[in-house]
C-alpha cells in the first residue's frame, strides 16, 4: 500500500529515472529534462513572474536598480515562457499572457526603467546581474530554449488559436456573459480575406485591453456601404475564438441594412401600437415604452442599422435614431396607419417602410416558433413544449415580461432560464431553460421553452401585450420569406434589475 502511494507521487521520465511531484523544484527539473512540456513551461514562467514581483516590491520599498532590473529580466522570461506554453496549445496560459502584457506595461508606465547609469554603477549592476542570471540560466534553460525569440508586440499572436468560418453563424450567438455590446469596425469594401480576418483578430485584442475581463466579446466588421462583412466571438476563458467570415456571394445581392432599417422600424412600431391599444393614446415620449416592469414594453429602444443609434428626435436631421410626431388623440383613427406616420428612421430613405404589427406564431406539429410581421418572418426558434399534448391551442397575448424569473433559485435549479414572457391564461408562459437538451422535445407541464439564447433574442425584440397563436397548423405561415440570422448589436440583451419581479415566486407550468 506504502509503495503505490509512493509510486503515484513520481513521475517517470522513463530509463528507470523519476521525478517526485513533491520536489518544490519539480516544475524547473522537469523542464530541464523535457524543454518543450507545455505545462512545465507554464508552471516555471509562473514561478519567476512570482520571483520578478518580488523583486518589484524590493524595488519599491528601496528604490535600488538591481531590483528593478532583475524585476524587467524575470518578467520578461516569465512571460516568454507562459506565452510558448500557450502557443504549444495550452490553453490556461491564454489569460495569464493577456495578464502579464498588461501588468508589464503599466508596470513600465509608472516605473520607467532608465538603464543610463554611471560607468562604475553600469559595472556592478552587470556583473551582479552576470552572477544571478548565469546560475538561473544553466539551472533552468537549454541552449535551443535559449535561441527561440518571441515577438511580444505582436498583435495578436496570444489570441489564438482561433478558427476561422467562412459563413454566417446559422444561430443566434449570444452568451451570458456577453454583457457589452459588440464593437463595430469599419474596413474597405475590397478588403482581402487575410487582413479581414487579422483586422477582425485585433480589434477583439484592442478590445479587450479596453476591458480585460474574461467574459464574452464580440467584433462586427461592416464596409463602408454599411455591409456586414465578417464578426469575431469570444466567449471568454479558455473558448476558441470564432471568425466568421461572410461569403461574398451573398453579399453582392442582399440588401443587408435596408432589411434590417425595416425590422427595427417594425419592432419600435409595434411597442408604440400595443402601447396605443392598451391605453387609448400615443405615449408622449418613446422611452415611456422602456419603463421598469411591469411596464417594460422594450428593454430598450433598438438601434437603426446604418448609424446604429437609437436617440428620438421631433424633427428630421437625418443623423440616426428615430424620429417621432407626437399625435394627441387617435381613438376614432386606424391605429396601425396613425403608428406608421408617427414613428420613421431618421435617415435619408428611399423607400416608404411597410409596417404590421408583430405577431407570434408557434406550431405544435413541428415545434417551432415564429415572430411574423405581414408576409415575412423576423425570427424562427425551435422550442419544446408540453408533454402529452398540454400546451394549449388557441390565442394569447403577452401579459408580462419577467427577466430572471425567479432570481433567488440557483441557476443550475432554475427551470425558468433567464427570461420570461408570461401569456395571457397565466398558467403558460414562454421562457428560457437549462436544458438544452429538451428543445425540439415534449416534455414541459405545458409552457413553450428556447434555449436562453434564443429566449434573450426572442424578448428583446417582442413588446408586451404581442399577440401569440398555438395551433397545430401550418398552413397559414407556409412560403413566407425568411429574413437573415439576427444582428445582435442592434438590440440591448443585457440584464437590468428594473425588469426583475423580485416580490413574486411563479410557478408556471414548465
Amino acid at each position: 500500500m506504502e509503495s503505490t502511494k509512493l509510486k503515484g507521487n513520481l513521475y517517470s521520465l522513463g530509463n528507470g529515472y523519476y521525478i517526485s511531484k513533491n520536489d518544490p523544484l519539480f516544475w524547473k527539473k522537469l523542464l530541464i529534462q523535457r524543454p518543450e512540456d507545455k505545462e512545465a513551461m507554464y508552471h516555471v514562467g509562473l514561478e519567476y513572474e512570482i520571483e520578478a514581483r518580488n523583486y518589484l516590491d524590493r524595488y519599491n520599498l528601496t528604490k535600488t536598480d538591481q531590483y528593478l532590473a532583475l524585476y524587467h529580466k524575470l518578467m520578461k522570461q516569465a512571460f516568454e515562457l507562459i506565452n510558448r506554453s500557450f502557443n504549444k496549445g495550452f490553453l490556461s496560459a491564454r489569460l495569464d499572457v493577456l495578464r502579464m502584457e498588461r501588468a508589464m506595461k503599466l508596470t513600465e508606465r509608472k516605473v520607467p526603467f532608465n538603464i543610463e547609469k554611471s560607468d562604475s554603477q553600469n559595472g556592478k549592476i552587470r556583473l551582479f546581474l552576470a552572477l544571478i542570471f548565469g546560475l538561473i540560466l544553466a539551472m533552468v534553460f537549454l541552449p535551443r530554449l535559449l535561441t527561440t525569440t518571441y515577438h511580444i508586440n505582436n498583435h495578436y499572436l496570444y489570441m489564438l488559436p482561433y478558427e476561422v468560418i467562412e459563413r454566417k453563424p446559422t444561430t443566434l450567438i449570444s452568451f451570458p456573459g456577453l454583457k457589452d455590446q459588440a464593437k463595430v469596425i469599419v474596413v474597405k469594401p475590397e478588403i482581402s480575406k487575410e487582413l479581414l480576418v487579422h483586422q477582425l483578430v485585433a480589434g477583439l485584442k484592442a478590445d479587450y485591453e479596453m476591458k480585460p475581463v474574461s467574459e464574452a466579446k464580440q467584433v462586427i466588421a461592416i464596409d463602408e456601404t454599411n455591409t456586414e462583412r465578417g464578426m469575431v466571438f469570444w466567449a471568454g476563458g479558455d473558448k476558441t475564438i470564432q471568425v466568421y467570415i461572410y461569403p461574398q456571394e451573398s453579399i453582392a445581392f442582399e440588401n443587408t441594412q435596408e432589411r434590417q432599417l425595416w425590422e427595427t422600424t417594425t419592432v419600435v412600431r409595434s411597442a408604440t401600437y400595443q402601447f396605443c391599444k392598451e391605453n387609448g393614446y400615443l405615449p408622449e415620449d418613446l422611452k415611456t415604452l422602456i419603463q421598469p416592469f411591469p411596464n417594460n414594453y422594450l428593454m430598450e429602444l433598438p438601434k437603426d442599422p446604418f448609424k446604429l443609434k437609437n436617440t428620438v428626435t421631433l424633427s428630421s436631421t437625418g443623423e440616426g435614431g428615430w424620429l417621432y410626431s407626437w399625435v394627441k388623440n387617435p381613438a376614432n383613427q386606424d391605429g396601425v396607419a396613425v403608428v406608421k406616420e408617427a414613428i420613421k428612421p431618421n435617415i435619408p430613405c428611399a423607400k416608404e417602410i411597410p409596417f404590421s404589427p408583430l405577431t407570434i406564431t408557434i406550431n405544435k406539429g413541428n415545434h417551432t416558433l415564429l415572430v411574423i410581421s405581414g408576409d415575412r418572418i423576423i425570427r424562427k426558434y425551435s422550442v419544446a413544449l408540453g408533454k402529452e399534448d398540454s400546451t394549449p391551442e388557441g390565442d394569447f397575448f403577452i401579459s408580462k415580461k419577467i427577466m430572471n424569473p425567479d432570481k433567488f433559485v440557483p441557476l443550475d435549479e432554475n427551470v425558468y432560464g433567464t427570461r420570461a414572457m408570461e401569456l395571457s391564461n397565466m398558467k403558460f408562459a414562454i421562457h428560457g431553460t437549462n436544458l438544452p437538451s429538451s428543445i425540439g422535445q415534449e416534455v414541459s407541464q405545458g409552457c413553450i421553452r428556447l434555449n436562453n439564447s434564443e429566449i434573450e433574442d426572442l424578448y428583446a425584440i417582442t413588446p408586451l401585450y404581442t399577440p401569440v397563436k398555438i395551433s397545430k397548423s401550418t398552413s397559414p405561415i407556409q412560403g413566407l420569406p425568411l429574413l437573415d440570422p439576427p444582428n445582435i448589436y442592434l438590440y440591448d440583451r443585457t440584464d437590468n434589475p428594473k425588469e426583475e419581479d423580485n416580490l413574486s415566486v411563479y410557478h408556471w407550468a414548465h
